[in-house]
């Protein structure tokens, strides 16, 4: 098998070392993910710059920063992966325009979103493979975009199985949440919850909700002040998160009108927690989640039918405890990260050893 110095390129800052805890007791494995990259690249890289390109790049957006730097720096690896939205748009022009890099793999989930859409229209080709994971979005990528459906790989994401596990106190449960900022309509939630006497506890310091390709940050005060008395918000640290959701009958993601997975990572944490969630049928939303299996669908602004949803799971726990059970089962099989990075790099490999993705998105064999 070729030997290859494949990168992985992620906006932020990676922490220097991870966590190793192997029982994922203290926090999420990342490093796992980590580990199957020869390089990492991050926002850190721009610090160890030429002194002269460094004064360039702290005047640019930190996306096309780093895509500059990573690209005058391609002699360090064979193929490089970009795993941020804004830093993949920008090192896919700068390749398109250079036409000197070597074999990018872009991790992108939001193809309809029109930044991505455009840069795709105007760059896509120089882009070696894209790998993803709502299908919804794979098919508008092929159907509506014209990539081609041999260089986009579908996998399942993921969920630390581990760190998000059912704890011993799960028995009692005297609460509900929600949590997560992209896409949420919490002001539907805080409607639904008035005149009951369902506590919840709302996990999140703002919302973000994306308009034409344009994104909005509402702060919690703004939504906070149509909250009943049974409502608390304020974001959790992943620990505190995990303990609300021990403490949670089920777990609410209401989401406003969205064609890609929006909630897809607080769903899986509440299923591999062993809880059954409530979520607003989207039109991208249709990956994981079973109604009436592992959780139940509400229409998106609805919150009637909302209220009604959490009524019938809060006054019937053992039908919301086999739902989570279900759902604990469903990840183990599908979604752990363990199985996500085997994916990952399985897609990867096949890319670049020329095994293009079958019909369905599926890795094909050697």
């Amino acid at each position: 098998m070729t030997m290859r110095r494949v990168a992985l390129a992620t906006l932020g800052r990676l922490p220097a070392a991870r966590s190793r805890d192997a029982t994922g007791e203290r926090a999420p494995r990342g490093y796992l993910f980590d580990d199957m990259f020869a390089t990492r690249y991050d926002e850190s890289l721009l610090d160890r710059a030429p002194a002269g390109l460094g004064a360039i790049y702290r005047a640019l957006p930190p996306g096309i920063a780093l895509a500059m730097e990573v690209f005058r720096r391609r002699d360090e690896y064979d193929a490089i992966v970009t795993w941020s939205e804004r830093l993949t748009l920008a090192f896919m022009a700068l390749d398109w325009f250079l036409g000197k890099g070597k074999p990018h793999v872009a991790m992108l989930y939001w193809f309809s979103r029109p930044s991505v859409r455009t840069s795709l229209v105007a760059f896509g080709k120089s882009l070696h493979a894209i790998v993803t994971w709502p299908t919804v979005q794979r098919n508008y990528a092929v159907h509506r975009l014209g990539l081609p459906a041999s260089k986009i790989y579908l996998v399942k994401h993921y969920v630390d199985q581990l760190f998000w596990s059912p704890r011993a106190r799960d028995r009692d449960t005297d609460t509900i949440c929600a949590a997560g900022a992209e896409m949420r309509d919490y002001p539907t939630l805080l409607k639904a919850l008035r005149g009951t006497d369902v506590p919840c506890h709302i996990a999140t310091d703002h919302v973000r909700v994306d308009r034409l390709g344009f994104g909005r940050r509402m702060p919690a005060e703004e939504f906070a002040l149509s909250a009943s008395g049974n409502v608390t918000i304020g974001r959790r640290s992943p620990t505190e998160l995990r303990d609300l959701y021990a403490r949670s009958r089920f777990i609410v993601v209401p989401l406003c009108s969205s064609d890609t997975d929006n909630g897809i990572t607080v769903i899986l944490e509440a299923m591999a927690m062993g809880k059954p969630v409530i979520c607003s049928r989207t039109r991208g939303q249709v990956d994981v989640l079973e109604d009436r299996v592992t959780g139940l669908f509400v229409p998106v602004g609805d919150a009637g039918a909302l209220r009604a949803a959490i009524l019938e799971l809060w006054n019937n726990p053992e039908q919301a405890r086999a739902m989570g059970e279900r759902g604990r089962a469903y990840v183990e099989r599908y979604h752990t990260l363990d199985k996500f990075c085997r994916d990952v790099k399985a897609a990867i490999d096949a890319s670049l050893d020329g095994r293009v993705a079958a019909a369905d998105g599926a890795v094909s064999e050697g």
